[in-house]
């Protein structure tokens, strides 16, 4: 039956166009519904039930069928023939299947192409049965919408991409600082280095100019001695 259901992309007006959805929107039992009111007053099964009964307690049933919230404005149109009718109320297999069929249909998420029209017809056997959606809804709404989504989701990324460059020119500016701290305490250990070398080459400088003075007054001394034990006695 899935194969039966086709799109056809037909867009041209028909004389269904201003007609409301007549079987979709309603999640869940609705209080005191046809099926609900044969059951509790009368206890009589479908097969009981005259042909105009069968059908308000199918269309209950129909109902009763969850539709996504896609379909809001989708219009349904659900044709089933009265020999349809006769042999689900006698054949409780056939009407599972119709209402599983229907079921999958008004669940379907149609997202943002939504058909302006759905057509399903039941009929007495299943190869018989078929269905068509006509069209795309020309939602304004929707498109406005998906700009919105659209600008926002910009707005976001153009946000993100602001704010990883903030925070990489931050961790750069901070690498900055750290490589010229780092560099200026290298330049001030080395000035502090050739300060420390200049002064123990200084204080070597002195000491051994205070040692070649020593040497020299001791060598001076010892030629003076020397001179004096030169000189005659007489002339002392």
């Amino acid at each position: 039956m899935d194969s039966n259901m086709i799109n056809t992309g037909y867009t041209a007006g028909t004389k269904y166009e201003n007609i409301p959805n007549t079987s979709a929107g309603v999640s869940g039992k609705t209080d005191g519904c046809f099926a609900d009111m044969m059951s509790e007053k009368y206890h009589i099964f479908p097969k009981d039930m005259t042909l105009t009964e069968y059908k308000l307690y199918f269309q209950d049933k129909i109902n009763s069928l969850y539709t996504h919230p896609s379909q809001k404005r989708l219009n349904w149109f659900i044709d089933i023939t009265d020999a349809a009718y006769r042999r689900m109320q006698n054949d409780p297999a056939y009407e599972q299947r119709v209402l599983n069929f229907l079921a999958k249909a008004k669940s379907t998420n149609y997202g943002s192409h939504v058909p302006r029209f759905a057509l399903i017809h039941i009929d007495d056997t299943w190869e018989k049965c078929y269905g068509y959606t006509f069209g795309t809804q020309d939602d304004e709404r929707a498109r406005r919408a998906a700009q919105k989504r659209r600008m926002e989701a910009e707005r976001a990324k153009k946000a993100r991409r602001k704010k990883l460059l903030k925070e990489y020119l931050q961790k750069k500016a901070q690498a900055k600082r750290l490589q010229d701290k780092l560099l200026n305490q290298r330049i001030t250990n080395q000035k502090l280095e050739h300060v420390r070398l200049l002064k123990s080459w200084n204080e070597d400088r002195q000491r051994i100019q205070a040692s070649r003075a020593y040497e020299a007054n001791l060598f001076m001394l010892y030629r003076r001695e020397l001179q004096i034990a030169s000189r005659p006695q007489d002339y002392l």
